[in-house]
C-alpha cells in the first residue's frame, strides 16, 4: 500500500513485477554460466580421472610383471643355492679321492726308497 492505505496502481504493479522478472532472469543467466563452469570442470575431471585410471591400470600391470619376475629369480636363487649345496658336496667327495690317491702314491714312493727301485727287504 502506498499513500494514505492506497492499494498499488496496476502501473506500480506492473512496474515492481517487470523489475522481479528482469532480477530473476539476471539471476537465472548467470546460474547458467555457473552451470555451464561447472559442467566444464566435471568434464575437465572426468577425463583427468580416465587418465588416472589408465596410469593405475598400467601400474598394475608393471607390479604383476615385477612381482612374476622377483618370483621367478627367487625359485632360480633356491635352485642355485641347491646347485651350490651338491657342488659343494661333490667337492668335498673329490677332496677325500684325490687325498686317498695321493696318500697311495706318496706310500707307493715310499716304498720304492725315493729312487724308483724296490727298497731291500
Amino acid at each position: 500500500m502506498t499513500n494514505a492505505g492506497q492499494p498499488p496502481s496496476i502501473e506500480e504493479r506492473l512496474s515492481r513485477l517487470e523489475t522481479l522478472f528482469a532480477n530473476v532472469g539476471e539471476t537465472v543467466l548467470a546460474q547458467n554460466d555457473t552451470i555451464a563452469a561447472i559442467s566444464a570442470n566435471i568434464n575437465a575431471q572426468s577425463n583427468t580421472i580416465d587418465v588416472l585410471v589408465a596410469n593405475i591400470q598400467q601400474l598394475t600391470e608393471n607390479v604383476n610383471a615385477v612381482t612374476n619376475r622377483v618370483d621367478i629369480l627367487a625359485i632360480q636363487a633356491e635352485q642355485d643355492r641347491a646347485q651350490a649345496a651338491q657342488d659343494r658336496q661333490l667337492a668335498a667327495i673329490d677332496r677325500q679321492s684325490f687325498q686317498s690317491e695321493i696318500q697311495r702314491i706318496w706310500e707307493y714312493l715310499l716304498r720304492q726308497g725315493g729312487n724308483g727301485s724296490t727298497p731291500p727287504a
